[in-house]
């Protein structure tokens, strides 16, 4: 029998052409991603003021040297100054719009094992007892906490089964 091979697409691709759901658990994920995009606004805040500082020593600089306004020192500070905020915006908002991707999937990989053990404890209520082993997928966290169930599900199988003989 042959055994077909399938190429694992980027999560981008995936998220693009809708082939995953990843907002699994929105409150988690969603808070998660705004967390992230608040720090990361913040710290372009930050540098952005380090940034006006720079510029604002150097205008006083030249007025301090008793340069007359319309001087090529301030036109070029001032230049200067306009392309630095074009760059700083563009920046900002690309690192902004990355750091809340990466946070869509990473909290994924995080709200979607615990996502799976709620269902394997809901399916665990409804059935007498657990046949199924559960899993989590390859690129998830937490890969121990299904062995260590799998480990005691087998164990209280054990145990009714020993006590069944006795």
């Amino acid at each position: 029998m042959e055994k077909k091979e399938f190429k694992k697409r980027l999560p981008i691709v995936s998220l693009l052409l809708r082939e995953k759901k990843f907002l699994i658990n929105p409150d988690f994920q969603i808070q998660f991603m705004l967390s992230l995009a608040i720090i990361s606004i913040l710290s372009m805040s930050i540098i952005y003021i380090a940034n006006d500082y720079f510029f604002q020593s150097y205008l006083a600089k030249g007025e301090a040297l008793n340069l007359p306004p319309d001087h090529p020192f301030f036109l070029m500070i001032h230049e200067q100054k306009r392309f630095m905020a074009k760059v700083f915006i563009t920046v900002a908002v690309s690192i902004t719009t990355i750091v809340s991707l990466w946070g869509l999937f990473f909290s994924h990989k995080i709200a979607g094992p615990l996502y799976r053990l709620q269902q394997y404890f809901q399916k665990a209520l409804t059935e007498s007892k657990l046949k199924d082993k559960i899993y989590f997928r390859e690129d998830d966290f937490f890969h121990e906490i299904p062995a260590s169930i799998n480990r005691y599900v087998e164990s209280t199988q054990t145990d009714k089964k020993e006590d069944k003989a006795a």
